[in-house]
């Protein structure tokens, strides 16, 4: 809000009498009788009557020594003329400010102003200044909102949700090409989602859902760089929230209890059961990690007392989507990856038994029409 703005709003707000005072305020500087400032608090402004001058202090509240402000203890036009020359020459600075003054952002990540310039991205279209975190250690480009991704928020949900529904890179270049006139290719594409993606995450790690008390987890051959590698997943069986996943190249008990152990740091509690099938890692990472939870081991697909139909239907799920996921070239990158199919999964996509997504369910959801841009609107903070 502009400070012509903010002086008109305040304006409407007067009655009659003071609102007199704001405009023979306003006349004194437009007469050219501008304030003459003695220090950095006191400020000499002519008589309109031709009685010299009167002094006008800030030193938390504004006071005159005119009679107007010495009587009634209010505002007074010399106090007002003095308001209007400093808003107007904040303007005149802010307009004038050169790049080297720019105001230098906080960090993104940890929200920290203790940020310095350390050196520039010379682009196609523009030269972009880089930023490094004194506290987290991260470097980054300022972007004061999502919306400057190459068009706006709705160009970049698109993007996002286009990929996460399973359409291919290539597809979504193509159809940003022939809708939209722009000319994205498919790394490029996929550098923006990673980007997005780490700033959602940094929101989503600071929430803890409100989960039930039995869990089920399970593991999963997946294909990263050409090997064979292992995805760990923990659900919550009441919200069908995927507290978390890892991706490791074996399948030891040092790396089901790493699972075991984020998920509990994520939930801050632990559940009451946990569902898991005959691997038997499990046996000694539950203990370690979940010591206080009992273990129900399911060693046969003719065990009745429970079943892990949960977590099968979600293996199937991220099959399915992993088929024409990109980037997944190495156990960093399909981390990465993971990690991005997660928070669609538990923030974007709604669940079919429940009818609202699992976030929702366990209280920390988005709500609205398009829920990516929320949930970056959040995320941006």
């Amino acid at each position: 809000m502009t400070t012509k703005q903010n002086q008109y709003d305040t304006f409407q707000d007067k009655n009659a009498s003071e609102q007199m005072r704001v405009v023979r305020g306003y006349a004194i500087i437009s007469k050219g009788d501008t304030p003459k400032q003695i220090d950095q608090t006191t400020f000499e402004v002519p008589s309109q009557s031709g009685n010299g001058t009167y002094l006008i202090s800030r030193k938390g509240k504004f006071s005159c020594s005119c009679p107007d402000f010495v009587g009634r203890q209010m505002d007074c036009k010399h106090i007002h003329a003095v308001k209007f020359f400093l808003g107007f020459r904040e303007k005149v600075r802010r307009d004038n400010l050169p790049f080297t003054e720019k105001t230098i952002p906080n960090c993104p990540y940890c929200k920290a102003t203790d940020v310095i310039r350390r050196g520039k991205r010379y682009g196609k279209r523009a030269i972009k200044q880089i930023y490094t975190c004194n506290i987290c250690k991260r470097k980054f480009i300022e972007e004061k909102d999502f919306e400057k991704m190459k068009g706006d928020s709705k160009i970049t949900t698109l993007i996002l949700d286009l990929y996460f529904k399973g359409i291919s890179l290539r597809k979504i270049s193509d159809h940003l090409k022939q809708f939209h006139d722009l000319d994205l290719d498919a790394s490029n594409i996929l550098r923006r989602i990673m980007k997005y993606n780490k700033v959602i995450d940094d929101y989503v790690r600071t929430l803890t859902p409100e989960l039930g008390n039995q869990w089920h987890t399970d593991e999963m051959k997946i294909q990263a760089g050409g090997k064979w590698r292992w995805l760990w997943n923990v659900m919550d069986k009441e919200t069908k929230f995927l507290i978390t996943r890892r991706v490791t190249d074996r399948r030891r008990i040092k790396d089901s209890s790493k699972v075991l152990t984020q998920a509990k740091n994520i939930a801050q509690k632990q559940p009451a059961f946990i569902i898991t099938d005959g691997c038997v890692s499990y046996a000694e990472s539950v203990k370690e990690s979940l010591g206080q939870t009992q273990h129900v081991r399911l060693t046969s697909i003719r065990d009745k007392r429970v079943n892990n139909n949960v977590m099968e239907r979600l293996n199937g799920t991220i099959r399915d989507r992993i088929k024409t996921m990109r980037g997944m070239d190495s156990l960093e990158s399909s981390e990465k990856m993971t990690n991005a199919f997660q928070n669609y999964y538990n923030f974007i996509q709604v669940h079919s038994v429940l009818g609202k997504t699992p976030a929702e369910q366990a209280g920390i959801g988005v709500v609205g029409r398009n829920r990516w841009k929320t949930l970056l609107e959040k995320s941006f903070g």
